[in-house]
């Protein structure tokens, strides 16, 4: 049934206001859940990475949000986290499954290299970012909607557009946030503006990449959603 309601929206050039519509109800609600939640949930997957001797740092919205605004930015639908790809431990699955996590997608490209994980912990979404280096920099990957096919038709066909999102190498150290001792980049003012540009101490709530001047970079990978 959902196949034959997207071919219809498909074709009467519905598809994508309906999209934005629901993703604008469903961002709403995990927000709340976020504001709500979202340190329980960090707090589940911090003690799994320690017991496991391994750095996860804050990244993206929710670094953005411990450094500029001391919390959670009000309208942040998830958690983002990092990890550097080659400390991923082997076991990662089997420990997050054990602290209440629950394996929903992974993000992959054709040879079956993972760069990004989502989980979903009491209905609160999880993303977990694999950082590779370059030189000087680390590379994060960022997968977009694809040009115009909607995402089950993108997925069995050609895949979807990627992006680079490039910081420079850094240590990371444990900071408080919200009374939680977590892992952030020792160069965050650096990570921030090479994310979201020297502007990012301005809340913005529609922000997008291609209109400021920021290190995501825009690449020919394709990838893949591999759903579980």
């Amino acid at each position: 049934m959902r196949d034959i309601l997207v071919k219809i929206a498909l074709k009467l050039g519905i598809y994508k206001k309906i999209v934005e519509c629901v993703n604008r109800i469903k961002f709403e609600i995990q927000s709340r859940r976020i504001r709500k939640n979202g340190l329980q949930m960090l707090d589940a997957a911090n003690k799994v990475f320690c017991q496991m001797h391994v750095q996860a740092f804050l990244t993206y919205g929710v670094l953005l949000g411990a450094y500029r605004d001391k919390g959670f930015i009000s309208y942040d639908p998830d958690i983002d986290l990092g990890l550097l790809a080659d400390e991923v431990p082997e076991n990662l699955h089997e420990k997050m499954t054990e602290a209440g996590f629950q394996l929903c997608r992974q993000c992959v490209f054709s040879d079956g290299k993972v760069f990004e994980e989502t989980y979903f912990y009491k209905k609160l979404q999880l993303d977990i970012f694999y950082y590779f280096q370059e030189g000087d920099d680390y590379y994060s990957i960022i997968a977009r909607k694809h040009e115009f096919k909607e995402w089950k038709e993108a997925n069995a066909t050609d895949g979807f557009p990627c992006d680079r999102s490039y910081v420079p190498v850094s240590d990371f150290e444990l900071r408080d946030f919200l009374g939680l001792k977590v892992y952030m980049p020792v160069k965050t003012d650096e990570w921030l503006r090479a994310i979201y540009s020297d502007s990012y101490m301005t809340p913005i709530k529609n922000w997008n990449a291609k209109d400021y001047r920021t290190r995501i970079v825009h690449t020919k990978d394709r990838s893949y959603r591999k759903l579980y």
